[in-house]
């Protein structure tokens, strides 16, 4: 079970490395679009990721550690892979939301705050999931 927290740790550390990197570079974009000056049309890609946050969570959540054989590399490989790729959805998503409304109604710092936990909430429960399963066996 220890094997699968470390990799678990690695994969969250290398999303928040990702997501770092894709922060200056979405925000660069957004601030050279037209949304800038189309709010409207800003309001309406917050919309777009809003949706395509809660697809992201919506397959996260339903996803558990319960089902791979843990002693399996190619399943707990698999299973980190799904679970990454949602959370750097969820995150992607999460920065363009950021982003978006800074440019819609300038910087509310409760924004970033809530945005920031909801993150946290994921990576916390993923581990919660890895930390139920370990109570289960």
């Amino acid at each position: 079970m220890q094997k699968v927290i470390k990799e678990n740790i690695i994969k969250n550390i290398i999303l928040i490395v990702i997501l770092i990197i894709l922060y200056p570079l979405i925000q660069n974009f957004l601030l050279n679009s037209n949304l800038i000056t189309d709010k409207g049309a800003a309001g309406d890609i917050i919309v777009v990721t809003s949706v395509i946050a809660v697809t992201a969570c919506f397959g996260n959540f339903a996803f558990t550690y319960e089902k791979i054989k843990k002693q399996k590399s190619f399943q707990r490989f698999l299973a980190h892979f799904i679970t990454g790729l949602f959370m750097l959805i969820i995150g992607i998503s999460l920065i363009f939301t950021t982003i978006l409304t800074t440019i819609i109604m300038d910087y509310f710092f409760l924004i970033d705050v809530t945005l920031l936990l909801l993150y946290l909430a994921c990576i916390s429960y993923d581990f919660w999931d890895l930390y139920r399963i370990s109570l289960l066996h």
